[in-house]
């Protein structure tokens, strides 16, 4: 007899894949499901029409108190011509952690355990070359 899976949620688009040449921006805030335990999340960097000098940070916020959005994820920082490239970073409803200021910067490949009720990427491009492109999508999946 063959297992079942049973899955209580389908992943959800963060940001849908589009090319970024902007020195900043924001995908448009989702709620996710509640009452899960954790959030896989992926950056998938399919193309990157940029030079070594070029960067992208991408990170993933939360609003854990309802009005101020908060880093949770730090992604590894992107150089512009690494290729194309997935990275995943997992946030969970573990145990406490150390306190921090609302606003105080997570360094790349950085998480912070919380989960909140809307969630919303933010990226940030370093375009040395004048001319950084970067196509990308971010996903979470409820666990």
């Amino acid at each position: 007899m063959a297992l079942q899976k049973f899955k209580t949620s389908e992943a959800v688009t963060l940001i849908a894949s589009a090319a970024q040449t902007a020195a900043s921006g924001y995908g448009a805030a989702k709620r996710l499901p509640g009452m899960v335990r954790a959030f896989a999340f992926t950056l998938d960097v399919t193309v990157d029409e940029s030079t070594a000098a070029d960067l992208i940070d991408v990170f993933v916020q939360t609003k854990a108190d309802g009005s101020n959005w908060t880093d949770v994820v730090h992604f590894p920082q992107h150089v512009g011509n690494a290729g194309a490239k997935r990275y995943i970073e997992k946030v969970t409803a573990g145990p406490a952690f150390a306190g921090f200021e609302v606003g105080t910067a997570l360094a790349a490949g950085e998480v912070r355990d919380m989960l909140g009720d809307d969630w919303r990427v933010r990226f940030e491009i370093n375009d040395d070359s004048g001319s950084a492109s970067f196509t990308f999508s971010v996903t979470a999946c409820p666990m």
